[in-house]
C-alpha cells in the first residue's frame, strides 16, 4: 500500500486524507462482510432460541433478560430521559452558581456574570422541565396503552407477559353474560269459601250434609 505524503511541517508527516480514508475502507471491507454474515446468523439464532414466548421458561436469567429486551417488554427510554433530566438540571444550576464568581474582562472593562448566573439557575431548570415533560407525555401515553393491552389480554385468558406492542384481539374478549330472565310467578288461587255451619234463618247447627234440622223439615 502506497502512502502519499503531502508535505512535512515541523517534523510532522502529513498524509493525504483521501488516501487514508481509502485505506481504511479497504481494511474494513473484509471485516464488514464477516460482521454482516455473523449478524445474520445471530438474528436467525435469536428468532429460534430467544424470541419465541414458549422458549422463555427454558432460558436462564440472562436469557430471560434478552427475551424481554428483544420483545420490548420494558422501556429503556424512560430511565434514559430521567437520567438526562437530572444531569442537565444539575449542570445548569452548577454553571449558574459558578457564574456568580466570574467577572471576565472585556473591552468595556470587567463585567460581572452573576446576573446571568441567577437567571440560569432559576429559568434553566424550568425550561428543561417543560421540554422533558413534553417528551415524557409520549412515554406515559405509551405506558397507558401497554397497561390497557395487558388488561385486555388477561380478559382473554392469555399471558400478561406477551408482546406489549401487539394489537389486542377485541373480538376474543369475553362479552358480559346477560342476566337470566325472571320467570313471573302466577298469583295464588283464592281459597274456596267455607260453607256456613249454622242456619242463616233460625241459627240452628247444620248437620254433616249442610241441612238445617228445623227449616228443612218444614
Amino acid at each position: 500500500m502506497e502512502i502519499e505524503i503531502t508535505h512535512i511541517e515541523k517534523g510532522i508527516v502529513l498524509m493525504n486524507p483521501m488516501n487514508s480514508l481509502s485505506a481504511l475502507s479497504a481494511n474494513m471491507g473484509a471485516f464488514g462482510i464477516i460482521a454482516t454474515i455473523l449478524a445474520i446468523i445471530a438474528t436467525v439464532a435469536a428468532f429460534i432460541l430467544v424470541v419465541p414466548e414458549s422458549k422463555r421458561e427454558k432460558l436462564g436469567r440472562f436469557g430471560k433478560f434478552l427475551h424481554d429486551a428483544v420483545n420490548f417488554k420494558f422501556l429503556i427510554v424512560e430511565k434514559i430521559l430521567q437520567a438526562l433530566y437530572i444531569f442537565v438540571t444539575a449542570y445548569l444550576i452548577l454553571c449558574g452558581f459558578f457564574m456568580l464568581f466570574m467577572a471576565p474582562e472585556t473591552w468595556t472593562g470587567r463585567h460581572w456574570l452573576g446576573g446571568y448566573g441567577i437567571l440560569l439557575m432559576v429559568l434553566g431548570p424550568i425550561a428543561v422541565r417543560l421540554c422533558y415533560e413534553l417528551l415524557m407525555m409520549a412515554v406515559l401515553l405509551l405506558k397507558n396503552v401497554i397497561s390497557i393491552n395487558r388488561k385486555l389480554k388477561n380478559q382473554n385468558e392469555r399471558s400478561a407477559d406477551a408482546d406489549l406492542f401487539a394489537v389486542p384481539e377485541l373480538h376474543r374478549t369475553k362479552p358480559s353474560q346477560p342476566a337470566a330472565p325472571v320467570t313471573p310467578v302466577a298469583p295464588a288461587a283464592p281459597a274456596a269459601p267455607t260453607a256456613p255451619s249454622f242456619c242463616t234463618r233460625c241459627g240452628a247447627h247444620l248437620d254433616e250434609n249442610g241441612h238445617c234440622p228445623n227449616c228443612d223439615q218444614k
